[in-house]
Protein backbone atom coordinates (compact mmCIF):
# COMPACT_ATOMS: atom_id res chain seq x y z
CA UNK A 1 0.00 0.00 0.00
CA UNK A 2 2.86 2.39 0.90
CA UNK A 3 6.45 2.19 -0.32
CA UNK A 4 9.08 4.84 0.36
CA UNK A 5 12.45 4.31 -1.31
CA UNK A 6 15.39 6.40 -0.06
CA UNK A 7 13.21 9.47 0.47
CA UNK A 8 14.70 12.75 1.63
CA UNK A 9 13.13 16.17 2.13
CA UNK A 10 15.65 19.01 2.44
CA UNK A 11 15.24 22.68 3.38
CA UNK A 12 18.39 24.73 2.65
CA UNK A 13 20.70 23.64 5.50
CA UNK A 14 18.49 21.03 7.21
CA UNK A 15 16.57 17.82 6.49
CA UNK A 16 12.96 17.06 7.45
CA UNK A 17 13.51 13.47 6.25
CA UNK A 18 16.81 11.85 5.36
CA UNK A 19 17.08 8.65 3.27
CA UNK A 20 13.89 7.03 4.63
CA UNK A 21 12.88 3.65 3.20
CA UNK A 22 9.86 1.71 4.47
CA UNK A 23 6.93 -0.39 3.28
CA UNK A 24 3.43 -0.77 4.70
CA UNK A 25 1.31 -3.64 3.42
CA UNK A 26 -2.39 -3.56 2.64
CA UNK A 27 -4.47 -4.05 5.79
CA UNK A 28 -1.78 -3.03 8.29
CA UNK A 29 -2.29 -0.70 11.27
CA UNK A 30 0.85 1.34 11.93
CA UNK A 31 1.79 4.03 14.45
CA UNK A 32 4.30 6.67 13.29
CA UNK A 33 5.98 8.17 16.36
CA UNK A 34 8.70 10.64 17.24
CA UNK A 35 9.20 13.99 18.94
CA UNK A 36 7.90 17.23 17.48
CA UNK A 37 10.00 18.05 14.44
CA UNK A 38 10.98 14.41 13.86
CA UNK A 39 9.40 14.40 10.39
CA UNK A 40 6.04 12.68 11.01
CA UNK A 41 3.85 15.32 9.39
CA UNK A 42 6.27 15.69 6.48
CA UNK A 43 6.02 11.97 5.80
CA UNK A 44 2.21 12.10 5.91
CA UNK A 45 2.13 15.05 3.50
CA UNK A 46 4.31 13.15 1.04
CA UNK A 47 1.76 10.34 0.93
CA UNK A 48 -1.13 12.54 -0.24
CA UNK A 49 1.00 14.78 -2.51
CA UNK A 50 0.83 17.65 -0.05
CA UNK A 51 4.59 17.92 -0.44
CA UNK A 52 7.19 16.55 -2.83
CA UNK A 53 10.42 14.80 -1.84
CA UNK A 54 13.80 16.29 -2.65
CA UNK A 55 14.94 12.81 -3.68
CA UNK A 56 13.68 9.24 -3.62
CA UNK A 57 10.41 7.59 -4.63
CA UNK A 58 7.01 7.72 -2.90
CA UNK A 59 4.61 5.00 -4.05
CA UNK A 60 1.05 4.73 -2.71
CA UNK A 61 -1.45 2.13 -3.95
CA UNK A 62 0.82 1.41 -6.90
CA UNK A 63 1.16 5.03 -8.01
CA UNK A 64 4.37 7.05 -7.94
CA UNK A 65 3.10 10.05 -6.02
CA UNK A 66 5.97 12.41 -6.83
CA UNK A 67 5.39 11.85 -10.56
CA UNK A 68 1.67 12.70 -10.54
CA UNK A 69 0.52 15.55 -12.75
CA UNK A 70 -1.34 18.29 -10.89
CA UNK A 71 -4.70 17.50 -12.52
CA UNK A 72 -4.41 13.85 -11.40
CA UNK A 73 -3.90 14.68 -7.71
CA UNK A 74 -7.61 15.11 -6.76
CA UNK A 75 -8.44 11.71 -8.25
CA UNK A 76 -5.47 10.13 -6.49
CA UNK A 77 -6.59 11.53 -3.12
CA UNK A 78 -9.94 9.81 -3.50
CA UNK A 79 -8.08 6.58 -2.73
CA UNK A 80 -7.43 7.74 0.82
CA UNK A 81 -9.06 9.35 3.79
CA UNK A 82 -7.14 12.02 5.71
CA UNK A 83 -7.78 13.05 9.32
CA UNK A 84 -6.03 15.96 11.04
CA UNK A 85 -5.66 17.15 14.62
CA UNK A 86 -7.82 20.25 14.13
CA UNK A 87 -10.87 18.34 12.78
CA UNK A 88 -11.33 20.75 9.84
CA UNK A 89 -15.14 20.71 9.95
CA UNK A 90 -17.30 23.30 8.20
CA UNK A 91 -18.65 25.30 11.20
CA UNK A 92 -21.92 26.41 9.59
CA UNK A 93 -22.93 22.92 8.45
CA UNK A 94 -24.48 20.11 10.45
CA UNK A 95 -22.85 16.76 11.07
CA UNK A 96 -24.83 15.26 8.19
CA UNK A 97 -23.99 18.16 5.88
CA UNK A 98 -20.27 17.91 6.66
CA UNK A 99 -20.27 14.27 5.59
CA UNK A 100 -22.56 14.95 2.63
CA UNK A 101 -20.20 17.70 1.44
CA UNK A 102 -17.36 15.17 1.08
CA UNK A 103 -19.64 13.03 -1.09
CA UNK A 104 -20.78 15.95 -3.25
CA UNK A 105 -17.14 16.86 -3.97
CA UNK A 106 -16.64 13.48 -5.65
CA UNK A 107 -19.89 13.77 -7.62
CA UNK A 108 -22.16 11.49 -5.58
CA UNK A 109 -25.87 11.73 -6.36
CA UNK A 110 -28.42 12.91 -3.80
CA UNK A 111 -29.69 9.36 -3.58
CA UNK A 112 -26.20 8.04 -2.76
CA UNK A 113 -25.67 10.79 -0.20
CA UNK A 114 -28.95 10.00 1.57
CA UNK A 115 -27.93 6.33 1.67
CA UNK A 116 -24.24 6.52 2.51
CA UNK A 117 -24.00 9.41 4.98
CA UNK A 118 -26.29 7.85 7.64
CA UNK A 119 -24.46 4.52 7.34
CA UNK A 120 -21.03 6.01 7.98
CA UNK A 121 -22.34 8.16 10.83
CA UNK A 122 -23.84 5.09 12.43
CA UNK A 123 -20.49 3.32 12.12
CA UNK A 124 -18.72 6.10 14.05
CA UNK A 125 -21.49 6.26 16.66
CA UNK A 126 -23.02 9.59 15.64
CA UNK A 127 -26.28 8.56 13.99
CA UNK A 128 -28.16 10.45 16.73
CA UNK A 129 -26.26 13.71 16.15
CA UNK A 130 -26.92 14.30 12.45
CA UNK A 131 -28.51 17.73 12.95
CA UNK A 132 -25.91 19.10 15.39
CA UNK A 133 -23.46 21.81 14.42
CA UNK A 134 -19.74 21.31 15.18
CA UNK A 135 -19.86 23.86 18.01
CA UNK A 136 -22.47 21.69 19.75
CA UNK A 137 -20.19 18.65 19.76
CA UNK A 138 -17.42 17.54 22.10
CA UNK A 139 -13.88 17.27 20.75
CA UNK A 140 -14.19 13.51 20.46
CA UNK A 141 -17.46 13.83 18.56
CA UNK A 142 -15.94 16.36 16.17
CA UNK A 143 -13.07 13.99 15.46
CA UNK A 144 -15.54 11.18 14.79
CA UNK A 145 -17.26 13.41 12.23
CA UNK A 146 -13.88 14.07 10.62
CA UNK A 147 -13.23 10.32 10.48
CA UNK A 148 -16.68 9.69 9.00
CA UNK A 149 -16.03 12.30 6.32
CA UNK A 150 -12.66 10.71 5.53
CA UNK A 151 -14.20 7.25 5.21
CA UNK A 152 -17.43 8.01 3.41
CA UNK A 153 -15.90 7.13 0.02
CA UNK A 154 -14.67 3.79 1.43
CA UNK A 155 -10.96 4.47 0.72
CA UNK A 156 -8.44 1.63 1.08
CA UNK A 157 -6.05 3.88 3.05
CA UNK A 158 -6.62 6.15 6.05
CA UNK A 159 -3.95 8.66 7.11
CA UNK A 160 -4.35 10.28 10.52
CA UNK A 161 -1.98 13.07 11.57
CA UNK A 162 -2.13 13.54 15.37
CA UNK A 163 -5.85 12.62 15.51
CA UNK A 164 -5.89 12.63 19.34
CA UNK A 165 -3.73 15.72 19.84
CA UNK A 166 -6.59 17.88 21.15
CA UNK A 167 -8.36 15.16 23.16
CA UNK A 168 -8.24 13.86 26.72
CA UNK A 169 -6.80 10.35 27.33
CA UNK A 170 -10.12 8.52 27.57
CA UNK A 171 -11.51 10.15 24.43
CA UNK A 172 -8.21 9.49 22.65
CA UNK A 173 -8.50 5.79 23.39
CA UNK A 174 -12.02 5.82 21.97
CA UNK A 175 -10.78 7.40 18.73
CA UNK A 176 -8.01 4.81 18.33
CA UNK A 177 -10.54 2.07 19.14
CA UNK A 178 -12.60 3.39 16.24
CA UNK A 179 -9.59 3.44 13.91
CA UNK A 180 -8.78 -0.13 14.98
CA UNK A 181 -12.34 -1.18 14.13
CA UNK A 182 -11.98 0.50 10.72
CA UNK A 183 -8.71 -1.38 10.19
CA UNK A 184 -10.44 -4.69 10.95
CA UNK A 185 -12.79 -3.95 8.05
CA UNK A 186 -9.77 -4.01 5.71
CA UNK A 187 -8.63 -0.37 5.60
CA UNK A 188 -4.90 0.27 5.90
CA UNK A 189 -4.38 2.78 8.75
CA UNK A 190 -1.32 4.95 9.42
CA UNK A 191 -1.49 7.11 12.55
CA UNK A 192 1.16 9.77 13.23
CA UNK A 193 1.08 10.48 16.96
CA UNK A 194 2.99 11.57 20.06
CA UNK A 195 0.33 9.99 22.31
CA UNK A 196 2.28 7.47 24.36
CA UNK A 197 -0.79 6.11 26.15
CA UNK A 198 -2.61 4.93 23.03
CA UNK A 199 0.53 3.49 21.41
CA UNK A 200 1.41 1.55 24.56
CA UNK A 201 -2.19 0.36 24.92
CA UNK A 202 -2.66 -0.98 21.40
CA UNK A 203 0.81 -2.43 20.73
CA UNK A 204 0.76 -2.40 16.94
CA UNK A 205 3.60 -1.90 14.49
CA UNK A 206 5.59 1.21 15.44
CA UNK A 207 7.78 3.23 13.04
CA UNK A 208 9.89 5.85 14.80
CA UNK A 209 11.51 8.93 13.31
CA UNK A 210 14.22 11.00 14.97
CA UNK A 211 15.38 14.24 13.34
CA UNK A 212 14.32 12.93 9.94
CA UNK A 213 15.94 9.51 10.29
CA UNK A 214 14.01 6.25 10.52
CA UNK A 215 15.44 4.78 13.74
CA UNK A 216 12.99 1.96 14.56
CA UNK A 217 10.47 -0.33 12.86
CA UNK A 218 9.01 -2.71 15.44
CA UNK A 219 6.04 -5.08 15.43
CA UNK A 220 3.93 -4.88 18.59
CA UNK A 221 5.99 -1.94 19.80
CA UNK A 222 5.54 0.61 22.56
CA UNK A 223 6.02 4.35 22.20
CA UNK A 224 9.56 4.15 23.52
CA UNK A 225 12.10 1.51 22.56
CA UNK A 226 11.93 -1.12 25.31
CA UNK A 227 15.62 -2.06 24.92
CA UNK A 228 16.76 1.52 25.42
CA UNK A 229 14.38 2.10 28.30
CA UNK A 230 15.47 -1.08 30.13
CA UNK A 231 19.12 -0.01 29.93
CA UNK A 232 18.51 3.32 31.67
CA UNK A 233 19.49 3.10 35.38
CA UNK A 234 16.76 3.81 37.90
Amino acid sequence: MIDLQHVSVAYEDTYALRDVSLSIEKGEFVFLVGASGAGKSTLIRLLYHGQLPTSGKVIVAGQRVNELRSHDVPYFRRKMGIVFQDFGLLPDKTVFENVAFALRVIGASRRDIRRQAPLILEMVGLDGRCDALPAQLSGGEQQRVAIARALVNNPPLLLADEPTGNLDPETSKGIIDLLHHINLRGTTVLVATHDQIVVDCFRRRVIELDKGHLVRDEEGGAYFNAVIQSSVPV
